[in-house]
């Protein structure tokens, strides 16, 4: 990486300053070489440009290569001479400051004795005085920076003199700040400095004072034009010519005055909008007011082509929207009004179409005149409408056929999606407000054929030039339009008029098939006939209900699904495949809707429902074979299960305990017809298959039912879905299959138990959940019997069961006694061993956590609870040593017996928390203790064994602190706090030297905050008591503190000790520190604090010339090696 020129300067000066100081070089060559340096810089500064754009100029014309990405330019590093002189300019500069309010403030006190031509003196002195110490400054001191900041204060006083004679009236009160000539004496006051500045910013070639002038220039012309006698519309068009003039002067001497010609274009831009901004809040005459707009837009145009701006086209045109709209709003073009505005975008394109050559100003007025028309639409139609309440308007009307024909060149000339679609958009608008005006049939139906007509002529047939940008927008505009007013009708329940718009959609659909040839289109328009024809017929329902109340609505909707089918076969023999087709598949659809209306609407008589799921029955198997489509078997077995239930509308009354027993055998029904229909058909079964196990779940909850009422059939019921399961479990050839089958078999066997145990009364209720054991033994006996690869998917089903089974085994409500602890216990045992068979240690935590419960269920005394918590702690300490070598493994096998003692800990805690024996308080962290060291050990990760063995330090001592404040009444307070403190430090040494011996940076760190802490307490306990041994203790432990630091050269302890050795000393000469006197402190304090600076900054200037002794000896070794 290459270094600039000043960084490359500092790094040699900071080299020649080691030579120096070393002795290899002497004053007088540190002097040269300095100037030799400083000189070199200065002339590479010079050259460095010239040398690396004159080759690239060259190689460009001569070769001319290809263009290459302009280099990053490199952000400018200043030196640090440069730095010290901008800092010392702005710290001359901040003291100035202070130095003028500190000289206002004595003033101001002094100001009420001095007269008015006085104070005037006083301000212009003070102007002359800046000004005469810019020039000392910049003379002789030669800080010119400061000499220009000096120079600014001076110059900018000179029109607050001005001011100020205004403001005391020296010339008279005509020439003050609120005479009558308020504006000559401001023309004064910015024409009179105005060539100071000019003077200022030629000489000093500045910018700021570059626009200083032309501010004071502005702002004498505007106190020119307010000294002469003019309206307010006036004086805004004089200010709007001297724009006008600044343009003109831009270009006839853009090319002699270039310090104040680059600035004219952005000071003109920005005072061309300041006097926008006043004009649009200030005015008298609209009329005037709106050719004053016109000219101003004008300006905002030609600044677009004289300053290259072209963001000011936008304001031109905001401009002369507004213009046009104070022009029409008051002068004789307000009758017209509606039809001016929609014309303005007209207008616009008639600009883009003048400049056409200049492509980035047609565009934005080809857009603007979209936008244009668009907010016209709006207001027109808001003003006429809303405000004035003139809904049908022949101008409003021709408004907007022109908004339209403006968007219908826009669609011609600009290839933008959006315009075609706007066009057919107002042709909608301009249609609903000539039915306003003509008011022909309802104007839904109007509407409706409106688009219609829309929809042929220009979407389908048309062939004119000029439409075809927007005939696709009008063909879907059209079909939007017709959807909605479709929409319409049928929320206003016109099912007249809905049937006939869906009548005609189907005739339009067959047109568009036969006219156009997109198959994107003609595909949706075959399928639309039938549709739209469906749905016509079904709408004719309501109007035939009304007059014949005996046709019901699925009989309708099943002849008009069979006249489709008629319709299929029609277009079938006229050779129309497509129709056709389209034409079956809605006939089928319309009469499988019609049989889904079955189940809310029961049609007359006991025969009209299973007959039509008969002849559903047919057409679905048509629809098979017609499709070829395997899984419309669907539709085929759901239609005959429906036709099963239906035949119950035969029998007039039927119990439930019937309704029941033939609802179980629905799914008997479905498998068996699937294991026949197989041999004849191969994709029938599946589906009769899934259909009659998807029901199964209901005839279960039915069964389940019927046992919960009084009279209920007997439960060997329920061997039949046992049966179903036990079967498809066995028949099933996917393992999925075979696994969710024999489970559903499982769950059901349960509820088969419990409803055997409560149909004889074998169990409470309290005791039911005893059914969830005898299952758990019926599946382990059945698991002793089977194939290994049965065995596994017992398993898979049998721990989760069993493990839910024990825990409502458990939480039943009422109290274990001990002899239901056996079985209980025998239950905890089934899942062990079956959690063992398949290796699931993590699993075991829930009949482990579970025992906890056991022990809470039952009714002990509180120590014999104690007795038997820490017994089985200690029992699952020993059984976790038995069967696990680590806590945690990587194949996420887990200890649980061990990780379930601290469950068992926490238990033990809650027992006892608020026992009277600070022995059996301390149980559960002793413990703790004793898990934490037998569990260290069977950790093979990083930092786990040393942090057990940490934590179990930790509750030994939590532990002794419990001990300890129990027998706090024996022990004399002067030491109880170093007692509680103390062993903290042994338990420190001991983690540091045996447990954490390989990280004792670390544990240093660590050990420094303790000390920290624990020499806070012992210094507060020692506040608190205020007595003298108290200090003395404090004192002799900080001492050894101290003394064990620097014997062992532990730094926590010596800075320690040494902190509370200071502050035991402040602490006891406190009230001295406190009847020292304020300013006294303040003083010192600040004489510290200069001293500091102070001496760092000798230090800072005694840097190049330290090591003198060094330095002379270095130079008479050099002097010495020159020796022969």
């Amino acid at each position: 990486m290459s270094l600039s020129e000043e960084k490359k300067s500092e790094v040699f000066e900071e080299q020649l300053l080691t030579l120096w100081r070393t002795g290899y070089v002497t004053s007088e060559e540190l002097h040269r070489l300095r100037r030799v340096n400083k000189q070199y810089v200065e002339d590479r500064l010079t050259v460095h440009e010239p040398v690396e754009t004159e080759p690239v100029q060259q190689e460009s014309v001569e070769e001319k290569p290809k263009k290459e990405p302009k280099p990053k330019k490199e952000k400018k590093v200043k030196t640090a001479a440069q730095v010290r002189e901008r800092n010392i300019t702005w710290t001359l500069i901040l003291g100035v400051a202070l130095l003028l309010i500190t000289g206002l403030v004595v003033a101001t006190s002094q100001w009420e004795q001095m007269g008015a031509g006085l104070k005037v003196f006083s301000i212009s002195f003070v102007s002359l005085f800046f000004l005469a110490l810019s020039y000392g400054t910049g003379r002789f001191l030669k800080i010119h920076q400061t000499a220009f900041a000096f120079l600014t204060l001076g110059s900018l006083l000179i029109p607050i003199v001005i001011v100020a004679i205004g403001y005391f009236e020296l010339f008279g009160s005509y020439l003050s700040l609120f005479g009558e000539g308020r504006h000559v004496l401001g023309l004064m006051g910015t024409l009179l400095p105005l060539p100071l500045y000019v003077r200022h910013a030629v000489k000093h070639q500045s910018r700021f004072y570059v626009w200083v002038s032309l501010l004071f220039a502005s702002l004498s012309i505007g106190f020119a034009l307010g000294a002469l006698p003019l309206s307010t519309d006036a004086f805004y068009l004089g200010l709007m010519l001297y724009n006008a003039a600044l343009l003109v002067m831009y270009v006839r001497y853009q090319n002699r005055f270039k310090l104040f010609m680059k600035e004219i274009p952005l000071y003109a831009q920005l005072n061309l909008i300041l006097s926008t901004l006043l004009m649009l809040f200030f005015y008298e005459s609209e009329v005037f007011y709106s050719f004053n707009l016109l000219l101003t837009a004008s300006l905002y145009m030609a600044m677009v082509f004289v300053y290259k701006t072209k963001e000011y086209q936008f304001v031109f045109s905001v401009i002369l929207v507004y213009a046009i709209y104070q022009l029409v709003e008051h002068s004789p073009l307000g009758s017209l009004d509606f039809a001016v505005y929609a014309s303005a975008g007209l207008l616009y394109l008639g600009f883009a179409y003048a400049f056409r050559h200049h492509s980035f100003v047609e565009k934005v007025f080809r857009y603007t005149s979209a936008f244009v028309s668009l907010c016209a639409f709006l207001y027109i139609s808001v003003e006429s409408i809303l405000l004035r309440g003139e809904v049908g308007s022949w101008l409003l009307l021709f408004a907007y056929v022109i908004i339209m024909t403006n968007y219908l060149v826009l669609s011609n000339i600009v290839r933008q999606k959006v315009f075609p679609y706007l066009t057919t958009l107002f042709y909608f608008v301009s249609l609903w407000q000539l039915w306003e005006l003509v008011e022909v049939g309802p104007l839904v139906l109007f509407f409706f054929y409106g688009a219609v007509a829309s929809f042929i002529a220009v979407g389908l047939l048309s062939k004119t030039k000029w439409l075809q940008p927007v005939k696709s927008s009008a063909f879907y505009l059209s079909m939007v339009a017709m959807l909605g007013t479709l929409t319409y009708a049928l929320n206003e329940f016109q099912y007249v008029n809905s049937a006939m718009m869906l009548l005609t959609i189907s005739i339009l659909a067959y047109v568009v098939k036969k006219v156009s040839m997109q198959q994107e289109i003609v595909k949706p328009a075959t399928w639309l006939h039938p549709v739209a024809l469906s749905l016509a017929s079904m709408i004719v329902y309501e109007p035939l209900a009304d007059r014949w109340e005996w046709i019901g609505f699925s009989v309708h909707i099943a002849v008009t699904g069979i006249v489709l089918l008629l319709i299929h076969l029609a277009w079938r023999k006229a050779g129309e495949q497509e129709l056709s087709k389209a034409s079956f598949y809605i006939g089928q659809s319309t009469y499988i809707y019609a049989m889904s209306t079955l189940l809310l609407n029961n049609p007359d008589g006991a025969f009209s429902r299973p007959l039509l799921l008969l002849i559903g029955l047919g057409l679905m198997y048509w629809l098979v074979h017609y499709s070829k489509q395997t899984p419309l078997w669907l539709f085929v077995s759901v239609v005959t299960l429906s036709f099963y239930f239906s035949l119950l509308d035969f029998f007039e009354q039927i119990s439930f305990s019937g309704f029941t027993i033939y609802a179980t055998f629905a799914p008997v029904l479905l498998l068996v017809l699937g294991e026949v229909g197989k041999r004849k058909w191969l994709g029938m079964k599946p589906y009769f298959y899934w259909l009659g196990h998807s029901i199964q779940p209901l005839v279960l909850g039915l069964i389940y039912l019927n046992q919960t009422a009084s009279d209920n059939v007997h439960p060997v019921l329920w061997l039949v879905p046992i049966a179903v399961y036990g079967f498809s479990a066995w028949q099933s050839e996917a393992e999925w299959q075979k696994k969710m089958m024999l489970y559903f078999s499982f769950s059901t066997g349960l509820l088969f138990l419990a409803s055997i145990a409560r149909y004889y009364e074998w169990l409470e209720d309290s005791r039911f959940a005893y059914s969830f054991l005898a299952t758990s033994v019926a599946m382990s006996i059945l698991w002793l019997f089977v194939t290994n690869a049965w065995k596994k998917r017992i398993e898979w089903y049998l721990i989760p069961f069993s493990i839910l089974g024990l825990f409502f085994v458990i939480e039943t409500g009422a109290a274990l006694t001990k002899v239901e602890l056996v079985p209980v216990l025998g239950y905890v045992g089934l899942n062990l061993f079956f959690i063992h068979q398949r290796k699931w240690s993590v699993v075991a935590f829930a009949p482990l956590l579970l025992t906890i419960d056991v022990w809470e269920s039952v009714e002990w005394n509180q120590m014999t609870n104690i007795g038997i918590v820490v017994v089985c702690a200690a029992v699952l300490l020993v059984l976790g040593r038995l069967f696990h070598r680590y806590m945690i493994t990587s194949a996420y096998r887990v200890d649980a017996y061990s990780w379930t003692v601290l469950a068992y800990i926490v238990y033990l805690y809650t027992l006892t928390a608020v026992h009277l024996n600070v022995w059996i308080r301390v149980l559960p962290l002793v413990l703790l203790a004793v898990w934490l060291i037998v569990c260290a050990k069977k950790w093979r990760r990083p930092y786990v064994k040393e942090s057990f063995y940490t934590g179990s330090a930790l509750s030994g001592y939590v532990a002794y602190i419990m001990v300890l404040r129990e027998y706090a009444t024996y022990i004399p307070d002067l030491i109880q706090a170093e007692l509680q403190a103390l062993p903290v430090l042994v338990i420190l040494v001991f983690l540091r030297k045996i447990i954490w011996k390989s990280f004792a940076s670390v544990l240093n760190h660590i050990q420094f905050a303790v000390l920290l802490l624990l020499a806070a307490y012992l210094v507060v306990d020692a506040i608190q008591s205020h007595t003298i041994w108290d200090a003395w203790i404090i004192g002799g432990l900080s001492l050894i503190s101290m003394i064990v630091g620097l014997q062992r050269k532990i730094k926590s302890y010596f800075f320690v000790g040494m902190g509370v050795l200071i502050f035991n000393v402040l602490y006891q000469t406190r009230p001295y520190w406190g009847n020292m006197p304020w300013w006294v402190y303040l003083l010192v304090a600040g004489l510290v604090l200069i001293g500091v600076a102070s001496y760092n900054e000798w230090q800072k200037q005694r840097s190049d010339t330290d090591k003198p002794v060094e330095r002379k000896l270095k130079k008479l070794w050099l002097n010495l090696k020159s020796w022969n």
